[in-house]
């Protein structure tokens, strides 16, 4: 963990940080249960676009997630349902 050079972009409950991805380009974000973080990887050729709705989401209560869910899953996008995921998984940790 040492290694992935993390740096902050928010924080809060999650935190947000940026790294450089090591090898590969292709993962786009992952979570660190221990730092309780999402990290973005910036080598990825859409880390910026990401990075902006992904800070504007987590703004977000309930009610407005589930309306503005629609439109990503209509264009495809799979990225705010795993966001969601690590949220629900956040959740449960929290509570026990």
């Amino acid at each position: 963990m040492k290694d992935l050079k993390l740096q902050l972009i928010q924080r809060g409950a999650p935190s947000v940080y940026a790294c450089e991805g090591g090898k590969t380009k292709k993962f786009l974000f992952s979570y660190i249960p221990e730092r309780d973080a999402i990290v973005l990887n910036k080598k990825h050729k859409s880390y910026e676009h990401y990075k902006d709705l992904l800070l504007i989401y987590l703004q977000f209560n309930d009610s407005q997630k589930k309306e503005f869910l629609p439109m990503p899953r209509s264009m495809g996008m799979t990225f705010f349902d795993s966001i969601n995921k690590v949220l629900r998984m956040r959740k449960k940790v929290l509570r026990t």
